[in-house]
């Protein structure tokens, strides 16, 4: 009889955990998108088909395209949208800081979120971000992927994209740009406001030698192009593009000062 309340109990429990277990699934990961379904939504609303102003990623230096990659997703070539070896890194931070502070978020994982998720930082939304991430790199290729970052990427101002970007602070095109150029983007990414070569010219140009002495460690460019890269200056383009500075931030740098 004993036996018999036993594994009643236990049956029970079993159950109610079930339960559970498909209510929180549903509740993270209901309404997401996959398979065809995704791929038809990123063409009807991604792409170059659907939205002129779409830059191919084959019209973006490769410069730029490597050290955005390496400094928001070094592992992006080789992983499945997740990038496993940076959740403790993550959680470390998140724990020194006492807060939601540091997501681990690959480039596919951006996408995720910035495509079709809000940006409330939650549990619930990494998850579902996570799942996304895993689910773009089963249907779209890396060069895909990255494509549809540098169309998307904010580099602030308002400014959405690589394309723009190289205009806005550069006055060039994509295609055009060095690996000095391409550093001061990758670095603004992925808080643009608080590295605004307008607004704080030498926190930009820090930032820059950052990323291009990352770029010279792990071997992507020479001694001789590091050297060349840190000794460019900085022109902002004419005219000067409209800068807006949040309240409290000092204004923006005058031509004159740039270098």
């Amino acid at each position: 009889m004993k036996s018999s309340s036993v594994k009643t109990r236990l049956a029970a429990a079993a159950g109610l955990l079930i339960v559970l277990a498909g209510g929180a699934w549903l509740w993270i990961f209901r309404g997401l998108p996959a398979g065809e379904e995704l791929r038809a939504q990123l063409l009807a609303r991604y792409s170059a088909r659907a939205v002129p102003s779409w830059t191919p990623i084959w019209t973006v230096s490769t410069q730029l395209q490597t050290t955005v990659v390496l400094w928001e997703d070094p592992d992006f070539p080789s992983h499945h949208g997740i990038a496993f070896r940076e959740i403790p890194r993550a959680m470390v931070m998140d724990l020194r800081a006492g807060k939601y502070a540091s997501g681990a978020s690959t480039i596919t994982q951006q996408v995720a979120k910035n495509l079709f998720l809000s940006q409330e930082k939650t549990i619930r939304r990494k998850l579902r971000e996570a799942v996304l991430a895993w689910r773009l790199e089963d249907i779209l290729s890396k060069e895909q992927i990255l494509e549809i970052y540098l169309n998307i990427a904010d580099w602030g101002e308002g400014v959405t994209g690589a394309e723009a970007a190289a205009r806005f602070y550069f006055g060039k095109p994509a295609s055009g740009l060095n690996w000095a150029e391409s550093a001061m983007l990758a670095g603004l990414l992925p808080n643009p406001r608080r590295r605004q070569p307008f607004l704080d010219l030498d926190t930009a140009m820090r930032n820059r030698a950052v990323v291009l002495k990352k770029l010279l460690d792990c071997n992507e460019i020479t001694q001789e192009e590091y050297g060349r890269a840190m000794a460019t200056p900085w022109f902002p383009p004419a005219p000067l593009p409209q800068i807006h500075p949040a309240p409290g931030e000092p204004p923006a740098v005058h031509p004159g000062n740039a270098r």
